[in-house]
């Protein structure tokens, strides 16, 4: 009887050949029935070679990238502090964008003035918090939150716990930069905002001030992660531009696997009894201080690629109580309450101390 081929008769076959070898793709088969496919494959590439291993998988039943998910597994372009020879090339980058010694000086000292954006696109501020403005305040959340968590790297002896840490932490910085250069900053800009900026400049949730122990930053992890999650999807609903969409679906996707680390340790500590009140509290606390995320207050600066306007500040809080609200003991307050500018205590201090100590110590032109 004619059969008519489809997708659902594809099998795409994996095989070991040596115990020191990889298992590699190595070809593909068409069968019409599952219990003869394997079979198929062992005759059809193991006839001659022994092998160790022989996985055999309908190409229907794989999980596989649409043309729309190329930016995303763009990793150069994604997170480009992971490719090799990054830092050396970005010395390189800054000292020949950097042309004497007195324009790096200038550039820090607008900073400090308050008026860093000298090597930014000019856009015109709005009156009102939008946005930018509250993408703005949650950079300085994700900098400092990256920050706190390169210290905790070395406080595991689980080694999987460790890298899952110190990935959050480069993600949180990766994502606050990019933050920035959607607003149409350039690197040397970036680094003048997060490094030359006294305290008094920056927008900190009252949250971060709660990184002091592990239940409080899991507790404080996990809001960020959501605000970001939900602050993405409401520029995805209003954004235009390709690839503004694309850079915020990137982060969005990133978060959401921070969000979902975050609710298993909250999970995990709420289950020991040894540590269920003491994150019980944690979580309290760091929601009660959370009403601020989206309470962000208008910085008097363009957007660039984000979309203006105003934000819808109470919608927005509004979902990210339906994200965290259920935790143990939550406080996060029916709406939003205003950020205040200068706050973050130790943890910021500790952060802009530790960069400016780095800075401090190469060479003049290496940073800017």
């Amino acid at each position: 009887m004619p059969h008519t081929r489809n997708d659902g008769d594809i099998y795409e076959v994996f095989a070991q050949h040596g115990s020191s070898t990889p298992l590699n793709h190595v070809g593909s088969i068409v069968s019409p029935r599952r219990d003869t496919a394997w079979h198929l494959a062992k005759e059809t590439y193991g006839r001659r070679d022994d092998l160790v291993t022989l996985w055999v998988v309908r190409r229907a039943d794989m999980i596989v990238p649409s043309p729309e998910d190329r930016n995303l597994l763009a990793a150069k372009t994604r997170m480009p502090h992971r490719q090799p020879g990054f830092p050396t090339a970005r010395r390189r980058d800054r000292a020949a964008a950097a042309e004497t010694a007195a324009e790096i000086a200038a550039t820090a000292s607008q900073v400090r003035d308050g008026a860093p954006y000298d090597h930014r696109d000019a856009v015109g501020g709005a009156g009102e918090a939008g946005l930018g403005d509250l993408w703005l305040a949650l950079a300085d959340d994700l900098f400092v939150l990256g920050n706190r968590l390169g210290a905790r790297i070395c406080d595991y002896i689980d080694v999987e716990e460790a890298l899952a840490v110190g990935s959050i932490g480069q993600e949180a910085l990766a994502h606050a930069g990019t933050i920035l250069t959607l607003h149409g900053f350039d690197q040397l800009a970036i680094d003048a905002w997060f490094f030359d900026r006294e305290q008094a400049q920056w927008q900190v949730s009252r949250a971060i001030e709660r990184l002091t122990d592990w239940p409080s930053t899991v507790a404080c992890g996990l809001v960020v992660a959501a605000a970001v999650t939900v602050l993405a999807e409401q520029t995805a609903e209003v954004g235009t531009d390709p690839a503004l969409l694309s850079a915020i679906a990137a982060v969005r996707e990133e978060q959401l696997v921070h969000l979902d680390h975050w609710r298993r340790w909250a999970q995990a500590l709420t289950a020991w009894p040894e540590t269920e009140a003491e994150f019980t509290l944690a979580y309290a606390e760091v929601t009660e201080l959370a009403g601020d995320v989206f309470g962000g207050l208008p910085q008097g600066i363009g957007t660039g690629a984000l979309p203006g306007g105003p934000a819808p500040a109470a919608a927005l809080h509004e979902r990210l109580v339906a994200l965290v609200g259920g935790g143990p003991g939550s406080r996060l307050p029916a709406r939003p309450q205003p950020r205040t500018a200068g706050l973050g205590g130790s943890e910021l201090a500790d952060s802009l101390a530790r960069g400016r100590v780095v800075r401090d110590t190469y060479a003049a032109g290496v940073f800017s």
